[in-house]
């Protein structure tokens, strides 16, 4: 048998959203995000917006509760499924 791999990127793949995007607005910063969004590259962006919920105390349990909330793609675990019984 021939050894595949098969790789998913996780944002608008395995979940249907942007996981920074997703975090960022479901812990309230949507405003700050939508503001600073035209000033600065993308990586800068989700530093400064980290920065920030760590400023206002957020935890990385509540991150982790955010993302657990997160949908997913509704063919992602089907096909997971049906990749893992390939072998």
């Amino acid at each position: 048998m021939t050894d595949i791999m098969v790789l998913f990127d996780f944002d608008k793949t395995i979940m249907d959203w942007d996981s920074d995007d997703w975090i960022v607005h479901e812990l309230g910063l949507t405003n700050l995000i939508d503001e600073l969004r035209p000033t600065m590259p993308w990586n800068s962006l989700m530093d400064k917006m980290m920065g920030e919920l760590h400023s206002r105390g957020t935890t990385v349990e509540e991150i982790a509760d955010v993302l657990k909330r997160a949908t997913m793609h509704p063919r992602i675990v089907p096909a997971i499924k049906s990749i893992h019984a390939l072998g």
